[in-house]
């Protein structure tokens, strides 16, 4: 039997987007099918991991920000490798890999799938941009066949906007691979490593530096436990263009000395294993996936309550939410938590067993296989 082409087109950063392709290729069928991914510049550091996993990857100049011309660029070397690779389907992650990936394959009779990740005009926006990127995606939506949602909250949100595929939405709740979270860690030895005290309370998070993430509101609270408690470490566990500003702010802050930011990393399971708590401040959030990956390493969470994040988060039952911006109220949470160990129990068992449950990869990899199956067999 031949095997089914599948083309993954991604402009985003490293980080989540990234990360639920790997997962896809992990868990899918081989047997059936064939992967490539076309990814801007940025996936050059990831080449020999995407060759592991059976992917032929190939990196174009992606831009983030709109540029006509170097866009329009983007979307006729994308073309061209479309053309070249032939695929039975071609899978689109994120708006602006959507945007440039559509229009590339314009006329080109290939089904076309999807995702999001979040919309844009989810965001936080001036009205005017808020309404020219349903526009965008509105028209796009025409040479779309289906649309994959995350999370009741994007699939709320493209009905909102009526924005329609060709043929029919899917939602296909995120998902974790649960493999990773399994081993286990000396996470003394780690907190050694690190330079980081041994009888530290240690507060993490691990986030994209940029504005969606709010990493300013994780400093205001940082900065108000270490005034309480006095014996915190934080750790921001990953990388973004707000990064510079982040560091001076730790400095201003004077938790210098209390806050890591590892930066891009492959380790994130080893740097949640010596977290006390896992938090998430997004302003906007199509599903907030670290969350579940905290309940896998049994982390009990504060998050604020943003986009999709009730579809992986149940307040007061494995986690506690609160309206983006409350700081006092996220930082009491904390107290909370840190000192009540009964209920710190019941949060973490709760979550362990929801994220067991409805958050494991191998049913999201199964689910995009059945879409695949799908669009192929009655294109």
């Amino acid at each position: 039997m031949k095997k089914i082409k599948i083309l993954h087109i991604a402009q985003s950063e490293i980080g989540g987007v990234t990360e639920y392709i790997k997962m896809l290729l992990k868990y899918m069928d081989n047997n059936k099918f064939e992967f490539y991914l076309i990814g801007s510049k940025q996936y050059e550091s990831q080449k020999n991991i995407f060759k592991e996993l059976n992917c032929k990857i190939i990196t174009v100049d992606m831009k983030r920000k709109i540029s006509p011309k170097s866009d329009w660029k983007s979307i006729l070397n994308i073309r061209n490798y479309i053309k070249n690779i032939n695929p039975d389907i071609i899978h689109l992650h994120s708006s602006k890999a959507g945007a440039l990936g559509r229009i590339a394959s314009i006329f080109l009779n290939i089904p076309v799938v999807y995702n999001a990740h979040g919309w844009a005009f989810d965001m936080n926006l001036s009205k005017k941009k808020k309404l020219m990127y349903v526009y965008v995606e509105k028209i796009l939506a025409r040479f779309t066949d289906a649309i994959v949602d995350i999370s009741d909250h994007e699939e709320d949100s493209q009905k909102k906007y009526k924005i329609k595929p060709k043929k029919y939405t899917k939602v296909i709740y995120n998902g974790i691979d649960l493999e990773r979270y399994n081993m286990k860690y000396d996470i003394q030895k780690i907190k050694q490593k690190l330079n980081i005290p041994s009888n530290a309370f240690v507060v993490g998070m691990v986030a994209r530096i940029s504005e969606q993430k709010s990493p300013e509101s994780f400093l205001k609270i940082a900065s108000k436990l270490q005034e309480k408690l006095g014996n915190c470490y934080f750790i921001l566990v990953g990388d973004g263009d707000l990064r510079s500003k982040i560091e001076n702010l730790v400095d201003k802050c004077g938790l210098k000395n209390n806050f890591l930011i590892t930066g891009w990393t492959n380790e994130v399971p080893k740097y949640i294993s010596i977290f006390d708590i896992g938090i998430l401040t997004s302003k906007w959030e199509g599903f907030g996936l670290v969350l579940a990956e905290y309940m896998a390493a049994k982390k009990p969470i504060v998050a604020f309550n943003s986009g999709g994040i009730p579809n992986v988060v149940k307040d007061n039952y494995n986690g506690l939410l609160f309206d983006y911006g409350d700081i006092d109220s996220f930082y009491e949470a904390i107290i909370k938590i840190k000192n009540n160990g009964e209920f710190r129990e019941k949060l973490i068992s709760n979550g362990y067993d929801v994220v067991n449950e409805r958050f494991n990869v191998e049913r999201v990899a199964k689910e995009h296989e059945e879409l695949y199956l799908d669009l192929v067999v009655n294109v």
